[in-house]
C-alpha cells in the first residue's frame, strides 16, 4: 500500500524542519530564507509557502521539534542514577555529550536569543527547561535542579567557545557539591545514598 497524501505532507514538513534546523545551525536564524531551506531540503522553492504561512511559522515549528527531540535526551540522561556519584556522572556525561555536538549547542543558543525577543520562543524555552530539569528533579529539589541546569548550560558554552574551562574532575566536584548541598535529595529506595 502506498503512502497517503497526508503521509507525504508530513514527510515534507519533517524534511523542511530538518533543513531549517540545518540552516540555523550553519548560519543562524537571521539567515533563514525560503531559498536556503528549500535548497537544504532539496525541494522546489514554493514548498515552504505551501506548508507554512511564513518563515516565522516554519522557524517556530522547527524549534518546537528541536525542543521535543532534545528534551527526550535530557529526560533519559538521569534515569539510572542511584546515588550522588551516579547523578554527578550523568550530569557530566550530558555536558560532554552536548559539548561534542556543536550543532545542538548552536541551536540551543539561537533559541535562547529568539526567546529573549519573542514570547512564543520564550514559552518553548520554559517548556524545555522544565523537561530538561525533570531528570535531576526526580532526585533533587527544584532549586538544585535549576542550579545544575545553569551549570550545564555554562559548562557547555565554555567547552565549545572558551579556551579555559574546568577539567572533568573539577567540574564533577562542583556538580557533587551542588547535589550534596540539597537536603531534599533522594534515590529510588527512598534513602539518600552518598557513595564514598
Amino acid at each position: 500500500m502506498g503512502r497517503t497524501k497526508s503521509d507525504r505532507s508530513e514527510a515534507t514538513r519533517a524534511a523542511l524542519i530538518e533543513a531549517t534546523l540545518k540552516v540555523v545551525a550553519e548560519t543562524g536564524v537571521k539567515s533563514v530564507t525560503h531559498r536556503r531551506v528549500c535548497a537544504a531540503a532539496n525541494m522546489s522553492l514554493g514548498t515552504v509557502n505551501y506548508h507554512y504561512r511564513d518563515l516565522n511559522d516554519l522557524l517556530l515549528d522547527s524549534f518546537a521539534f528541536y525542543v521535543e527531540r532534545v528534551s527526550v535526551t535530557y529526560e533519559n540522561s538521569f534515569s539510572t542514577a542511584r546515588n550522588d556519584e551516579e547523578l554527578a556522572d550523568a550530569v557530566l556525561a550530558l555536558i560532554d555529550s552536548l559539548a561534542d555536538d556543536s550543532d545542538t549547542a548552536i541551536l540551543m543558543w539561537e533559541l535562547y536569543v529568539e526567546a529573549a525577543r519573542d514570547r512564543r520562543y520564550r514559552m518553548l524555552v520554559r517548556k524545555w527547561s522544565v523537561r530538561a530539569k525533570s531528570g535531576v528533579a526526580a532526585y533533587c529539589g527544584a532549586t538544585t535542579a535549576t542550579a545544575i541546569e545553569a551549570l550545564w548550560d555554562g559548562a557547555v558554552m565554555q567547552r565549545i567557545v572558551g579556551d579555559a574551562y574546568l577539567p572533568d574532575d573539577e567540574l564533577r566536584r562542583v556538580i557533587l557539591s551542588i547535589i550534596r548541598s540539597d537536603p531534599l535529595r533522594h534515590y529510588p529506595d527512598g534513602r539518600i545514598v552518598a557513595a564514598r
